[in-house]
């Protein structure tokens, strides 16, 4: 459904909302009828959506709402007017390529994902594994779907008395691999994942197919997965192309040039003038070319910039920037802001370098990361593509994406040096860390230091402030989990201490 975009005062869309259905003068002309506005007041996000039924020649009446004093050329019929979430730019489409910069009054369509109800999963199942599900509970046991598969394109080919036997078999090593009741599956956990950590080795950097880009992997990555760093050491992306352009070396080189963040300080000198208080800019020209950056593109990024005046300096490429107030510390303030204004690509990439795979196809990899605005790009294939910053993840795609992150990052972080660990320990501690919705880290700040015993998080770290702080609040212990019980002295809530056995006498 098309769309119109332009920009407006918060005032005019408070009246319009106040007001709906109303009519609205506006500076535009139509050749069609648009279904929907979509209003931006800093032309960066659009904050407010106006449903539009008809479009008619501006003319002088009452009772009408207007954009500006002069040059109205029609009236829109705002049907309902409301105040949204942010959407940004990169969320609206013009034919097939994503929307870049905003022009007023511009036609677009919005990208939406379009919702679906999901079938149950057992409906989708193949009849023969049905089928090899169903006997396993006729013996009385639940059979996971992937060994039902398995077991289910094998059956042809074996007699029905030793496929009995096989579903035997299956059954008694189901109950020798089951958990018993009250199990302690979080100290388990622990030690199982705490002891091959300590075989890791301290300082480990890992090539990710690129010599010249360093991912931070053995101890110091489970210490950052665990701690949910805010900010890896080392964040990196692996971006993958849409089918049609990842074979095609020009298309690929031109998506790296897009994807790194480009500062004047890589494309230009800058020279600072003490006696005339300014700074000249004086690009380099083999730079220039060598990251595809256009005057122009300087010269739009200068725009953006306030508080300077920009003169054209006497060859035709040299740049004059003089700060509006004159002074030796805005001088140096503004010449440290040249140096990190970004002309072109993404913020957060500062590297991005192509490689040609063994089947042909090219992967962009990525010093820095910026899932958001990468999955943006028309050229990336937002289904592959993949970064090693579990907090980004899990804000840009959700807490479950999060939890998944957090499991495949510390599994290849430990299989990395050779070390094997039961997927179901991580995955315990991706559950722990995840649950409440937002990503937590394991030590005081997250899990352990949150935990509802006052003595189990005096027992962890910064024993008086908590007792302290219990006192005077009056908190009670339960006394349910394992380091509370003993410190009081008494058995702990897990295997037989969990189990409360009373005998009722024979009443005479």
């Amino acid at each position: 459904m098309s769309a119109i975009l332009w920009k407006d005062t918060k005032k005019n869309m408070r009246d319009l909302i106040k007001h709906t259905p109303a009519y609205y003068a506006v500076e535009a002309e139509f050749s069609e009828v648009p279904k929907e506005g979509y209003v931006t007041t800093d032309q960066k996000y659009f904050t407010y959506y106006l449903k539009i039924s008809a479009v008619e020649e501006y003319k002088e009446q009452e009772s009408i709402f207007l954009k500006r004093k002069t040059g109205l050329k029609s009236v829109l019929k705002i049907e309902s007017a409301r105040e949204v979430d942010p959407i940004s730019l990169g969320e609206f489409k013009k034919g097939s390529k994503r929307v870049k910069e905003f022009e007023d009054f511009m036609t677009a369509d919005r990208v939406q994902a379009k919702m679906e109800e999901k079938s149950a999963y057992a409906e989708a199942l193949a009849p023969e594994v049905k089928q090899v599900m169903e006997d396993a509970r006729g013996l009385g046991y639940e059979l996971p779907v992937s060994v039902a598969t398995e077991l289910a394109s094998k059956r042809g080919g074996i007699k029905k008395n030793v496929y009995d036997k096989v579903l035997g078999e299956i059954d008694r090593d189901i109950q020798v691999k089951s958990i018993d009741p009250y199990e302690a599956v979080g100290i388990i956990a622990a030690q199982s994942i705490g002891e091959p950590g300590t075989q890791m080795t301290m300082r480990t950097f890992h090539f990710a197919g690129v010599r010249e880009m360093n991912v931070t992997l053995g101890l110091p990555r489970l210490i950052e997965i665990v701690d949910a760093r805010r900010i890896p050491s080392t964040p990196s992306m692996t971006v993958y192309l849409n089918k049609d352009i990842e074979e095609d070396e020009e298309a690929v080189l031109k998506v790296v040039k897009e994807l790194e963040n480009t500062t004047i300080i890589d494309v230009a000198d800058i020279i600072t003038d003490v006696a005339e208080m300014v700074l000249t800019i004086k690009p380099d020209q083999a730079r220039m070319r060598e990251r595809l950056v256009l005057p122009s593109d300087l010269a739009q990024a200068l725009e953006k910039m306030k508080g300077i005046t920009v003169i054209k300096g006497e060859t035709e490429d040299n740049v004059i920037v003089k700060p509006q107030q004159e002074s030796f510390k805005k001088l140096y303030q503004v010449q440290e802001q040249l140096k990190e204004l970004t002309i072109k690509g993404i913020t957060g990439i500062k590297r991005a370098i192509a490689r040609k795979q063994n089947d042909g196809k090219w992967i962009i990899y990525t010093q820095g990361s910026n899932l958001k605005d990468v999955l943006q790009l028309d050229e990336i294939d937002s289904t592959r593509t993949y970064t090693n910053d579990i907090i980004e993840i899990a804000n840009v795609l959700g807490i479950e994406a999060g939890r998944n992150a957090i499991f495949r990052e510390s599994a290849n972080t430990l299989a990395e040096q050779g070390l094997i660990v039961d997927q179901r320990h991580l995955m315990l501690v991706s559950d722990m860390m995840t649950f409440s919705g937002t990503v937590r880290a394991v030590g005081r700040q997250g899990i352990s230091g949150r935990k509802s015993s006052v003595l189990a998080r005096a027992a962890f770290e910064i024993t008086t402030k908590h007792l302290l702080r219990a006192g005077l609040l009056g908190e009670i212990d339960p006394l349910t989990g394992v380091a509370e019980n003993i410190i009081v002295g008494q058995p702990i809530t897990l295997g037989t201490g969990a189990i409360n056995l009373i005998y009722k006498g024979n009443s005479k």
